[in-house]
């Protein structure tokens, strides 16, 4: 896509988003129409500043009546359809490429989350183990899949700010590659010891390949020194490189996930002025970028599903999901939906660029299954829950995860 061509949708975009009562959603990212949210979040009053839908949208998602707030998807809802996942991604797939803050739970120490995320539940519905990370699995451990998706880092420097995005983009680059490098080794070893049963694997297999470039998109909220529209391109070329490298292993089962409204996370809501704000609440400068992003992706996706049509190559609305909980929080058991769980405990937001969780001077909330977000950036245990039940269950993927599963398994 031409440079100057994109940056001007972007800016046409992000000040139609700003006068706009509801955001112009292509059609993968059509949502209701809704009030603003209040300007403060505390819980104490949250359930009265939160957003309601406009029943008489006729842009309102058509999902199953049957999602609620309590989350279908049940340990071993597909059990049997996969014997092993291969998952890819960033920090809110990661379960230990890369050093997370933490959260005091002993089995997720490594993890930028309260506990649980998206892939451990999508474990559970394949009844699965959860995935060992790459980084510590040992030669031959693969009978259930690995997880190779790793935490980006980049984070602000004392000022608040990063100084070096051209860094902060090349590590985006490495991290793609080096997940493409370990998944190749891993499959010439599931490969070497016999061609035939190695091939039979990884074609039986379930590849997940999660958000890529949250932290990257969400920097870029403090800084203007990162032109956004030489960046959209680059990022869907990388991860397209990667479902490529899949296919060409013999991968037939892929789930891609786009990335969420990143102006809607509390840290980039801090760091954009309040101008600049859409009728969600969020950035649109931010979450205008994001949206060409997901609708380069999934056109890329559409291309590769026409290429390769004894595949299930899907896609996962990762944006769409998101706003269907942000505007109806309530149904899904959410009272703070701007505010993060771990922080210094104070502000709108709860949350200091200079003292991000696990930080000394920071502290956790009581009760994280009422937050949609964590630390500013990831999201809690209970919104990678909800978001999960959203792509398996509420047809938020295309076509749906339920297709896959009945293509798999020759229904």
């Amino acid at each position: 896509m031409n440079p100057t061509y994109l940056f001007l949708r972007i800016s046409l975009f992000s000040l139609f988003l700003f006068f706009s009562p509801a955001y112009a959603h292509n059609k993968s990212h059509e949502t209701p129409k809704k009030n603003p949210p209040q300007p403060t979040h505390s819980s104490s009053s949250s359930s009265s500043s939160q957003p309601t839908h406009s029943s008489s949208s006729s842009t309102q998602p058509t999902h199953s009546s049957s999602s609620s707030s309590s989350s279908s998807s049940m340990p071993g809802s597909f059990k049997g359809s996969f014997s092993a996942v291969f998952a890819f991604g960033d920090s809110y797939t990661g379960t230990g490429n890369a050093h997370g803050t933490g959260s005091g739970h002993a089995s997720t120490t490594t993890r930028e989350c309260d506990g649980r995320q998206l892939v451990d539940f999508l474990c559970d519905s394949l009844s699965l183990p959860p995935l060992p990370a790459y980084k510590g699995t040992t030669s031959g451990n693969f009978k259930h899949g690995v997880n190779f998706a790793i935490s980006g880092s980049m984070p602000p420097s004392s000022d608040g700010k990063n100084k070096d995005h051209a860094g902060m983009w090349s590590e985006f680059f490495e991290n793609v590659q080096t997940q493409i490098n370990g998944y190749n080794k891993v499959a010439q070893e599931i490969k070497g010891g016999n061609p035939s049963s190695g091939t039979a694997k990884i074609e039986g297999a379930l590849f997940w390949v999660g958000a890529m470039g949250v932290k990257t998109y969400a920097n870029n909220s403090w800084s203007s020194t990162t032109p956004l529209n030489k960046l959209t391109d680059l990022s869907v070329i990388h991860i397209c490189g990667l479902v490529q490298s899949l296919l060409d292993s013999g991968a037939k089962y892929i789930v891609v996930q786009g990335l969420p409204p990143v102006g809607c996370l509390p840290l980039c809501l801090l760091m954009a002025p309040p101008l600049h704000r859409d009728k969600h609440g969020c950035s649109a400068i931010i979450n205008a970028a994001v949206m060409i992003h997901n609708e380069i992706l999934q056109a890329k996706i559409e291309n590769f599903q026409r290429r390769y049509p004894s595949h299930s190559i899907i896609y996962a609305d990762f944006f769409k999901a998101f706003l269907t909980i942000l505007m109806n929080p309530s149904k899904y058991h959410f009272q703070e939906h701007f505010k993060a769980c771990c922080g210094t405990g104070g502000g709108e937001f709860n949350i200091n660029p200079k003292l991000l969780c696990g930080s000394h001077g920071t502290s956790t909330c009581k009760e994280p299954g009422k937050y949609m977000n964590w630390d500013g950036i990831h999201l809690t245990e209970a919104m990678h829950k909800q978001i999960t039940d959203l792509f398996l269950h509420q047809g938020f993927c295309t076509p749906s995860f339920d297709q896959l599963i009945k293509k798999k398994i020759g229904k």
